[in-house]
């Protein structure tokens, strides 16, 4: 290895001027639309606090796989044979994830750990492979190596531990993974990898896949009340919602240079930049509970489904959320608001306390939502002109 050295060229994505998905990676996204769809139909079944519980560990597994596999392809950009096969691998994997998402079955989560470990397996091989080939970045691949093949090692001991005591393994292995193949991984290794990154457009595309959940959401919630007026109207005001939350997104949070930058201001960057990938998380979620408390809303209006009650805390409690992850991507880039947009959020956020703890009609509820949606969206669009950062 060491006589090839100066052959060797380092397998990190460090050249290039701009990046883009490849169709690979769209490809790659295509199959988590099935995971989201399934997820918010898990919550939609049971929508009580338990069912919120599970679809808030379900959902924060997904993510990371998608982000794991994302990530990994933003390091080392590889289209030979062998790396697309990984990728594809791991895709079927997914829609095996999709099919035993755990509900009453016991069957069901036992499969669903299984393949969860054999996924981490394969990322466990993948950054094993590059490391033993590129001694550049070796020591980050074996510390990601060593995080998944822990977690992949706790999937599987899950499978002998009875429920609930097993979900209690999964959310254990997902923060060790999450830690070691993460900060950890950065902060610690000798030298960090720097890459020309494109991984702010792989969010943005997932965020465009959960955005998809709400725009069915909408048809489905006006579908199943049969087209009764109140419903329609709850139907609109949804998707308003959604074009609010696209809006206010790629407008003020999105960044195609963000995560270059954050590689260039150095390592105590890069390590807080993971503020900005977990933020993500948790506005993905907020944005399918939001979807799903919009058709709960609109089957209420037409006395079908649990009570306007539960539609009207689902709904709060995801823009709260939404906030809230709006703030940590925000810490984990160092991206400031002015003032306006700070204040417009913190009113977003009050809207969405009082929708929570009051309980109002489907109509008034989701109105309301969306009317502060729009005002959040015209005052960052005012705000955008001037300077952010």
């Amino acid at each position: 290895m060491e006589a090839g050295q100066g052959r060797r060229r380092s397998l990190i994505h460090g050249y290039g001027t701009a990046r883009r998905a490849s169709w690979l990676e769209l490809f790659f996204d295509l199959v988590f639309v099935v995971a989201v769809f399934r997820l918010g139909q898990l919550l939609l079944d049971d929508p009580s606090t338990r069912g919120l519980l599970v679809y808030a560990g379900l959902i924060s597994t997904i993510w990371w796989l998608w982000f794991s596999f994302s990530y990994f392809a933003d390091l080392f950009d590889d289209d030979r044979p062998p790396s697309r096969l990984v990728q594809l691998a791991a895709m079927l994997g997914v829609l095996a994830l999709s099919a035993a998402l755990p509900s009453a079955s016991a069957a069901d989560a036992e499969r669903f750990a299984v393949a969860y470990g054999l996924l981490l397996v394969l990322l466990t091989a993948a950054y094993g492979v590059v490391g033993r080939i590129d001694v550049e970045a070796r020591e980050f691949c074996w510390w990601n190596a060593g995080g998944f093949l822990s977690a992949a090692v706790l999937w599987f001991g899950s499978l002998l531990a009875p429920p609930p005591l097993r979900y209690g393994v999964w959310a254990v292995a997902l923060a060790v993974n999450a830690a070691i193949a993460g900060p950890l991984a950065y902060a610690l290794v000798s030298r960090a990898p720097t890459q020309k990154s494109h991984m702010p457009e792989r969010f943005g595309l997932f965020t465009i896949v959960v955005l998809g959940e709400a725009v069915l959401a909408v048809a489905n919630g006006i579908d199943a009340s049969g087209w009764q007026p109140s419903s329609v109207a709850i139907g609109v005001a949804g998707f308003v919602i959604a074009c609010g939350v696209w809006w206010v997104y790629f407008l003020a949070t999105y960044d195609s240079e963000a995560g270059n930058r954050v590689l260039r201001a150095g390592r105590q960057a890069t390590v807080r930049s993971y503020f900005y990938a977990y933020g993500h998380l948790v506005v993905y979620a907020a944005i399918v509970t939001a979807s799903v408390a919009v058709e709960l809303a609109a089957k209420a209006a037409a006395h079908q489904g649990p009570g306007h009650e539960v539609a009207a805390r689902l709904l709060g409690g995801s823009q709260l959320a939404m906030m809230a992850g709006c703030v940590i991507i925000y810490r984990g880039i160092s991206l400031s608001v002015s003032r306006p947009v700070a204040l417009t959020q913190a009113g977003l956020a009050l809207v969405a306390l009082v929708i929570a703890l009051a309980g109002p009609p489907p109509l008034v509820a989701v109105s309301l939502s969306a009317a502060a949606w729009v005002v959040l969206a015209v005052v960052e669009q005012r705000s955008a002109s001037g300077p952010r950062r």
